[in-house]
């Protein structure tokens, strides 16, 4: 939402009068601006449009987008209406092809029976850096701050991994990522090893940052949080040497944690991405 410095009631009568006749001959009508007064969903629409930043996402991202559903899909133009962020040409030329036909997300999911990919994964654009930040799991606690939702546990200097190399400088890729929205089936009281080993050959162990960004993104399109009653490892390892872990949020907000890959818990399952 603006701050009050830059809120529409700052704007000047000519100010107003200007846009209001871009508008109009574009095509809108006064009918236009009161239905937008009287239809909250119609208004949020004609919000997103603006807040978008004039991102379209190209054919093969609407597609996913409509066979994914709303929730789980988030694309360039969700980046720029819910973060602010500012693609260049180049970036949206990168990411424009969407890299799951529509086949592969109807396809029996291969980690849950009964169901498809598109059913039990979340698609979303991952970034590496936001408006020229590197997104690390540190900047993700500034973009996501206590006590909002979604959140993390701990932060700041109350985090343990706030000096730790996966949480400071590592960074996701510029890319597509279809993930999972629970823990791999099965995959609790297991090794790491073991629980790689489960793994089919279409899928990855991605990186905390990539987890984090999965759940904090999934909560921003519904509401709820990704793996919510279980943590899922990751491939970075503490300096300690200790495999890091994210998830379970019972306790208010997002753990981040690492443990021994040979500990075998009840509460201790896999992340998986899905490859290219």
């Amino acid at each position: 939402m603006g701050t009050t410095k830059d809120g529409l009631w700052t704007l000047g009568f000519g100010e107003v009068g200007a846009t209001l006749k871009v508008l109009q001959d574009l095509g809108v009508t006064k009918d236009h601006l009161a239905r937008a007064r009287a239809e909250p969903n119609y208004a949020r629409r004609v919000a997103a449009a603006f807040l978008s930043g004039g991102i379209t996402g190209s054919i093969s991202q609407q597609l996913a987008r409509a066979l994914m559903g709303n929730e789980r899909y988030f694309g360039p133009e969700d980046w720029a209406s819910l973060y602010g962020v500012r693609f260049t040409k180049k970036q949206l030329r990168a990411v424009a092809q969407f890299p799951w036909n529509e086949d592969l997300l109807n396809s029996p999911c291969p980690l849950v029976a009964g169901k498809t990919i598109r059913e039990t994964h979340f698609a979303f654009l991952e970034l590496d850096r936001i408006n020229g930040d590197p997104l690390t799991i540190m900047k993700w606690q500034q973009l996501q701050p206590a006590p909002g939702q979604p959140r993390f546990y701990k932060y700041g200097s109350e985090a343990w991994y706030g000096n730790q190399q996966f949480a400071v400088r590592t960074t996701g890729e510029l890319r597509w990522r279809l993930m999972p929205l629970e823990i791999v089936p099965n995959s609790t009281s297991k090794t790491f090893a073991e629980q790689t080993a489960m793994l089919p050959t279409e899928y990855e162990v991605p990186l905390a940052v990539t987890e984090v960004s999965k759940v904090m993104l999934y909560f921003r399109k519904s509401g709820k949080y990704a793996n919510s009653s279980r943590y899922a490892r990751v491939s970075d390892l503490a300096s300690a040497g200790g495999r890091v872990f994210v998830g379970l949020f019972a306790a208010g907000g997002l753990r981040v944690d690492h443990f021994w890959g040979g500990y075998r818990g009840g509460d201790l399952g896999l992340s998986a991405a899905r490859k290219f």
